[in-house]
């Protein structure tokens, strides 16, 4: 397998202050990470490159424009908005579901007056 076509864009695009730059559908985002010792990494800190990557591959306007969901009052969100959340939702509900799973807090809560 030979070298990359000529004009397919750069691996990494860095902006000013060695930020990497991720195109997502708000615009361009500039992505800095902590370099001290201990700087915490988090699950949705690579957010903005999974949202590049489903905007770069058409796979989320995909989805979109699949999705049977119709909405028919006019103070409805757009189908786009609801699916957004959605997808949100979902990435950012897997950790919430993992820490609380660590400690002990999984299925408490607004049942825990059912228990009393």
């Amino acid at each position: 397998m030979g070298p990359h076509p000529a004009g397919e864009q750069p691996l990494v695009e860095y902006g000013e202050a060695r930020s990497v730059i991720a195109d997502t559908f708000a615009g361009r985002v500039h992505v800095e990470w902590e370099t001290a010792n201990g700087a915490a990494v988090t699950p949705l800190g690579q957010l903005p490159f999974f949202i590049e990557f489903l905007k770069q591959g058409g796979l989320f306007d995909g989805w979109v424009a699949g999705c049977p969901l119709f909405l028919t009052s006019p103070n409805a969100p757009r189908k786009r908005d609801i699916l957004g959340t959605v997808l949100l939702s979902v990435l950012a509900g897997q950790s919430a579901a993992a820490r609380d799973e660590k400690s002990g807090q999984r299925g408490r809560g607004a049942s825990r007056a059912e228990q009393d």
